[in-house]
């Protein structure tokens, strides 16, 4: 009599490297229907084309786990994280996913969608489901029309039914990102978002390229490639010290900083910091982008309370960007007749205007139109920037 296998939760906690090996030499089964999983943690574990049909997933922590072709039918998921993992044609009629977080996952061609439940999931660039949001969406403006909500005074409230100002700058920005073509470069140097890796190449020679480079190495959970090269010419970078060389220098700092390099940064090349950093601060426009590498530069150059000055405008700039970034989303844009109500019954939303204007809606009117006019890529770049310069600055502060 053969003894009996081992049950996959038990083979995948022996971890993912054990189990890859035993599916590539056929020791392991194809059907495991009915499998629970409790608060496993597993990454780059392939279990494609298995059946799990009926598997239950409670909080478990999953990375680059490939369920390509695997049967998840009437499989639930609920709580925990699903990071980077592969569902494309996977079936998943009946299937449910609540109260967790979906980050960079993956799909296409899976089948059994429009029997899919998707309850309180958080969603990051996910590619897939785009149709199967808008249905969402569609069915609850359909709801609230065929109430009649729309004719009564309630009006201003069923078109901000997708207005969304509570999520974080880290959520929107995601959303966002899921409506630019491409993802460009520059989410790079806001790497503590955990954005989505751009497609394009690029040569990292000087010290934004550098400095970028670090940062696409640790979103690809990869060591970094240091060179000699690369050392000097940020070093170098630093003995620049005209008007518009300050992002270079910042970012030469950072990234000598991050390499762990002996190096020195003269007076002039820091007074070159605080000015472009003062200059931007003092610049007139309410969402106006504050670059976080410049933040983080003068943060090694122990230049705290230049930083700690400027914590009330970055306060500022984010609540609008964040306000405007939400209700361009839900499709309120300065021109719709009802966004200002849609502000004044959202208690997130006003904390966040309030923090603006001081609560003025008026005042920020003509600051959203200006918002609202920028190419999308622009207004997230803002939004994100902000968003990072201001933890920085914030963490400055509990510090101390």
């Amino acid at each position: 009599m053969s003894p009996m296998p081992l049950r996959i939760e038990a083979l995948l906690k022996n971890g993912s490297k054990t189990w890859n090996q035993l599916r590539q030499e056929g020791k392991t089964a194809e059907d495991y229907t009915g499998a629970t999983f409790v608060q496993l943690f597993s990454a780059n574990t392939n279990l494609a084309e298995l059946c799990l049909a009926g598997s239950e997933w409670e909080a478990c922590d999953l990375s680059r786990v490939s369920f390509r072709n695997a049967d998840l039918s009437n499989a639930y998921f609920h709580g925990g994280r699903l990071q980077d993992c592969d569902f494309r044609n996977a079936q998943l009629e009946g299937a449910t996913f609540e109260n967790l977080k979906l980050v960079r996952c993956n799909f296409s061609g899976a089948k059994g969608l429009k029997a899919l439940e998707l309850i309180a999931v958080d969603m990051d660039y996910v590619v897939g489901l785009e149709e199967l949001e808008e249905k969402e969406e569609e069915e609850n403006v359909g709801t609230r029309a065929s109430s009649g909500v729309e004719n009564s005074e309630e009006t201003p409230l069923a078109f901000a039914q997708n207005f969304r100002p509570f999520d974080s700058p880290e959520q929107l920005f995601q959303k966002g990102l899921r409506r630019l073509e491409q993802i460009p470069l520059w989410v790079l140097d806001v790497h503590e978002l955990g954005p989505p890796l751009p497609l394009q190449t690029f040569i990292a020679l000087g010290p934004e390229g550098l400095l970028r480079d670090l940062a696409k190495a640790k979103l690809s959970h990869q060591k970094p490639t240091l060179t000699e090269t690369g050392l000097q010419r940020a070093k170098n970078a630093l003995a620049q010290n005209s008007a518009d060389v300050a992002c270079a220098i910042a970012c030469a700092i950072v990234y000598l900083h991050h390499a762990g390099a002996e190096f020195s940064c003269d007076e002039a090349a820091l007074r070159t910091l605080h000015n472009a950093f003062q200059e931007t601060i003092e610049l007139d426009d309410l969402t106006g982008a504050v670059d976080p590498r410049l933040v983080h530069a003068l943060k090694l150059a122990k230049a705290e309370q230049t930083l700690l000055n400027s914590l009330d405008e970055l306060r500022i700039r984010l609540s609008a960007a964040q306000l405007f970034t939400a209700l361009l989303q839900a499709k309120l844009p300065p021109e719709h007749a009802h966004w200002k109500e849609a502000v004044e019954n959202d208690e997130t939303a006003t904390s966040l205007c309030k923090m603006a204007s001081g609560g003025d809606l008026d005042f920020l009117e003509e600051a959203f139109h200006v918002f609202a006019g920028l190419p999308e890529e622009i207004q997230l770049q803002r939004l994100a920037y902000l968003a990072v310069s201001n933890q920085m600055v914030e963490e400055l502060l509990n510090k101390r």
